[in-house]
């Protein structure tokens, strides 16, 4: 709060200035800095009543500014991407070898991840030209996303639709998934057509164990701590992001 009190009171000069030289033509502006030295009370008094209007313009202000800092660095991004291995022998959504490439690397029993994933299915189904990708980022915060992200790549090595359909189903029963483990990623291998038999011989197979130590090892290379994290053609989207912030990356990357 104490960090923010700058801010306020620079907006308060301004906001109170602004009514001074409205008000007063013929008082100068170093007069008016005069005043407001020798008397700051007059600043308060100018903008009391008016106290949620100051909140909202400096929140404007602060958003506007975060806003350009993540442009910008998303701009040097472009010039300098982040580039994941693609794995062409793994599951991919969308257009097998689109020009927009979009890498994922998540947790399965993530809120944001489930979150962030219902954005990416809308975003597939407006941009014909998105490859999209999963990656796996357990963090350890839940017992669960290592036997999760297990079972997907058990059923991968069967059937890449059907892992696919896995992912998706997870993610929308992640808290049953939290509350009966095994017994319900069970259930939704089996909803998905997997060869159960063959799933549990894979399990802990170490191909799959390769490919999720293999992302795990690739989140860590690009300094990803937290899930999701999204590299769109190499550009840095963190959290679930909303719908318009992909679709600004993707504007960027067109050159809009």
């Amino acid at each position: 709060m104490f960090r923010a009190l700058p801010a306020l009171l620079l907006s308060a000069i301004f906001v109170f200035t602004s009514f001074c030289t409205a008000s007063a033509q013929t008082v100068s502006k170093a007069e008016i800095r005069n005043i407001l030295k020798n008397n700051p009370q007059l600043i308060f008094e100018a903008l009391e009543g008016h106290e949620e209007q100051l909140y909202d313009l400096l929140q404007v202000g602060l958003e506007k500014k975060n806003k350009s800092r993540i442009r910008q660095g998303r701009l040097k991004q472009l010039k300098n991407p982040k580039v994941p291995a693609l794995h062409p022998d793994r599951p991919v959504w969308g257009a097998a070898n689109g020009k927009i490439n979009i890498v994922v690397f998540s947790d399965f029993q993530s809120a944001s991840c489930a979150k962030a994933d219902k954005t990416i299915q809308k975003l597939l189904q407006e941009y014909p030209e998105i490859s999209f990708r999963y990656r796996h980022n357990p963090l350890g915060l839940h017992k669960m996303s290592l036997p999760a992200a297990r079972y997907y790549e058990a059923l991968a090595l069967q059937d890449h639709g059907k892992a696919k359909k896995l992912s998706s189903l997870i993610l929308q029963n992640r808290i049953a998934v939290k509350k009966s483990g095994i017994k319900k990623l069970d259930e939704l291998a089996e909803k998905c057509g997997a060869n159960m038999a063959q799933l549990k011989r894979t399990l802990n197979s170490p191909q799959v164990k390769a490919r999720i130590d293999g992302d795990r090892k690739e989140a860590r290379k690009f300094g990803f701590t937290a899930s999701p994290v999204f590299l769109v053609n190499g550009v840095t989207v963190t959290g679930a992001a909303p719908l318009d912030e992909f679709e600004e990356v993707l504007r960027m990357i067109h050159g809009n």
